[in-house]
């Protein structure tokens, strides 16, 4: 034992000449971007709400999103009844009325329940919707004909105001459908808004300049200007006379051209004499100016919040010009491959545009986008998702939802909410930040208040072949900042990665290299202990098979249905459809709503019928991904599941079209079906990492050796110090790290 000293002597020097390996995700081809934080710039408040879904479509999926508001809209609350939770689909599917929205028979079931999902998922605040186009669904009895359009027995119809007493139970007989009263049995049910089940916010419907084309059975006519704020305003204030606290959302208009000019039609008489009576720029300062006033002759704010849906024209042309087209909202002189940048440059930057217009018009308006969707399936949706948010955070925008989502748009949620699993967030305080080519990177950062001992900072790729080498500048900081941890969306998933952990911060300047097209949250800390313990995401950890089927016309089974099996159902991850879809009578745009059959078991061994539904837009080889978590929809709960008879069949639900009223209807073929299964390795040993610190350095050296002469101290890992094999561990396992080390 004697003879270990020199030789841990010698191996001392030995190792601090041997360089361990460096894992970088970088790619051979790269670019250098500098991004620098101003740390001794104004900060803006970000307001959390921003961080908002929305319910319709979605209840499946706020297990996989950290949100912290949700709204309760859509086209189906247009006609919603809440005294018997009858709604109509209007146009997106064959002005059906029906229990899509819920089949209970308890009055305002909608609510309740989306009450109680909230406070299950900790969304701190909620935002339901309020009738006003005239008339709610009358019954469940399917498609309304164009020969029953409102009003008809088909209809119930909306008033604002009861004018007598509110019943403890609503009249199902009356023939009519009082706002105030819905108020009211929500306050009864569920407390006021400054309560947490209560309700935080209303909305003035849902995007009334459309209802003359979404829902021509209630309101077939366009909505006229006028007639729009002389409804918002008697509808706000009976909200308020019950629920002072309660916010008012509105307009909700559904794009573009309606905050031009309300309605589809560009020669609207009324609007020209409106806009020439006022000098108004467009609707949205009309509006505005009305609910002002409102306030002026009543005392009382009746609009709180300027809602507006927006939903991008150029990030349909494809991924290259999605991860662009968040720039139309934020800087000027953009101009975006669509008929936006072509001829409405004069409203581009569109954000600053708008807070323009509530500051001329009505001062201390809010600003909502309570729909909004830049598409993908794939990491630059979560690169626009995590942009967009900046975005909004940037200005000081006060409600954002996201309509539906996927996984790679939750996951640029997750990025702000929830980056590492646990909690970890992005600050509720902006810092000036600047990229020097946004077309490449944007960058947001952000601390808690005015501790600045850890700033988040958003940094995106948006080069689709080359990783991005970006030095973040640390500028007018009054902290050292020792370590960052860089955790990132990329490749083909939508897992938040860490990626990587900077432990050698100098100057106040980070090193970040990020992978090809990627969004990623750099957390960065004046304590490196911080992230001690933490694990670098490694990519070959886990494994996926795939197994695909292209003979689908012999997988049709007795059902009709296409089916394939399932070889290994604990280990399921996902299922890629691919299909061709067209129209009967040849519509230019339809789309089918379909669903995976799955027989599944749950964790108390009790078999039931579950499914995972999925969509398809007409053409060609189109496709769509079914994700498998492990979860499954049994009794409209989310339960632990496996598929039990090793097969799932494809069925189609519904579909809608263009001709859809002269009967129109999708096909569907699909082509292939592609299962894919996910596979993680059993934890392995690393031979030498004696100090059980996830790599073999001197530190390893020196606490075997201490081990070997005193065998005072116990070892931190035994295992891994047996290096040989042997069950022992002597001098041999010291000559083998030696070896280790060297190679």
């Amino acid at each position: 034992m004697k003879k270990i000293k020199p030789f841990l002597a010698a191996l001392a020097v030995l190792v601090t000449t041997v360089s361990a390996p460096f894992s970088s995700v970088a790619a051979d081809n790269s670019y250098d971007m500098k991004v620098t934080v101003d740390l001794g710039g104004s900060g803006k408040k970000i307001s959390p709400l921003i961080y908002g879904i929305n319910e319709y479509g979605n209840s499946a999926d706020y297990k996989n999103v950290t949100a912290h508001a949700v709204r309760q809209g859509g086209n189906r609350m247009t006609g919603y009844n809440w005294e018997t939770n009858a709604s109509n689909a209007g146009s997106d599917w064959k002005y059906s009325s029906d229990t899509n929205l819920s089949s209970s028979d308890r009055p305002a079931d909608c609510v309740q329940r989306f009450s109680a999902d909230s406070a299950k998922y900790g969304f701190d605040y909620k935002l339901t919707t309020l009738q006003m186009a005239g008339y709610a669904a009358a019954d469940i009895n399917g498609t309304v004909t164009e020969e029953e359009t409102a009003p008809s027995p088909r209809w119930n119809k909306v008033e604002f105001n009861k004018g007598s007493a509110f019943a403890a139970e609503p009249d199902l007989n009356d023939g009519t459908v009082y706002m105030d009263e819905y108020v009211n049995y929500i306050i009864n049910k569920l407390g006021d808004s400054t309560t947490s089940t209560g309700i935080q916010a209303y909305s003035l419907d849902n995007e009334p300049a459309l209802w003359s084309h979404t829902h021509s059975r209630i309101h077939p006519e366009p909505v006229g200007m006028k007639e729009l704020s002389d409804k918002s305003i008697e509808l706000a204030a009976a909200v308020k006379k019950l629920d002072p606290n309660a916010e008012i959302f509105g307009p909700a208009l559904y794009g573009y051209t309606a905050y031009d000019h309300l309605a589809d039609d560009d020669n609207s008489t009324e609007w020209e004499t409106i806009k020439a009576e006022g000098g108004y720029h467009w609707y949205i300062d009309y509006y505005l100016d009305r609910m002002k006033k409102a306030e002026e002759e009543t005392g009382v704010r009746l609009l709180d919040v300027l809602d507006i849906h927006y939903y991008s024209e150029s990030a349909r042309e494809g991924a290259e010009d999605r991860v662009q087209s968040v720039r139309t909202l934020y800087e000027k002189g953009f101009k975006e491959n669509s008929w936006i940048g072509q001829w409405c440059q004069e409203n581009v930057p569109i954000l600053p545009t708008i807070q323009a217009s509530i500051d001329k018009y009505y001062p201390g308006t809010k600003l909502a986008i309570t729909e909004y969707n830049y598409g993908g399936e794939d990491a630059s949706a979560t690169v626009a998702q995590a942009e967009t948010l900046g975005c909004f955070a940037d200005a000081e925008v006060y409600f954002a939802s996201i309509w539906g989502g996927n996984a790679y748009q939750f996951a640029g949620i997750n990025l702000y909410t929830n980056y590492d699993g646990k909690g970890g967030h992005f600050g509720d305080t902006l810092i000036p930040t600047y990229t020097e080519d946004v077309s490449l990177a944007s960058s947001y950062a952000s601390v808690n208040g005015s501790d600045k001992r850890t700033v988040t900072a958003m940094l995106t790729n948006k080069n689709f072949t080359d990783s991005e080498n970006a030095v973040i500048d640390l500028q007018n900081a009054d902290t050292n900042y020792a370590a960052a941890a860089v955790y990132a969306v990329y490749g083909d998933s939508a897992e938040i990665r860490l990626i990587d952990i900077i432990d050698d911060v100098k100057d106040n300047k980070v090193n970040v290299t990020l992978p090809a097209l990627s969004a990623a949250m750099v957390v960065i800390s004046d304590d490196a202990s911080d992230f001690e313990g933490l694990e670098i995401y490694d990519p070959d950890a886990v494994t996926e098979k795939s197994e695909v089927f292209d003979d689908l016309d012999d997988r049709i089974n007795a059902n009709g249905f296409v089916e394939v099996p399932i070889s290994d159902p604990e280990h399921i991850s996902k299922v890629i459809i691919t299909a061709d879809t067209s129209t009967k009578l040849g519509s230019s745009w339809g789309t089918a709503g379909c669903a995976i059959s799955i027989n599944a078991t749950d964790k108390n061994g009790t078999d039931f019928w579950t499914s995972k539904s999925y969509s398809l837009a007409l053409g060609n080889n189109v496709s769509a991904t079914v994700e498998f978590d492990g979860t499954f929809t049994k009794d409209e709960e989310e339960v632990e599941a496996v598929i039990s008879d090793g097969k799932i069949e494809f069925q189609k639900w519904w579909d809608a079209s263009e001709k859809q009223d002269d009967g129109d209807e999708v096909e569907v073929k699909l082509k292939k079906i592609e299962v894919i299964y996910k596979y993680e390795k059993s934890p392995t040993t690393l031979k030498g990492d004696v100090n059980d610190d996830g790599e073999i350095t001197i530190a390893d050296v020196v606490m075997l050796g201490e081990w070997l002469l005193t065998k005072s101290d116990k070892l931190t890992n035994v295992q891994n110090a047996d290096i040989c094999e042997d069950n022992r561990i002597d001098v041999y396992d010291m000559v083998m790290l030696r070896k280790i080390i060297l190679e």
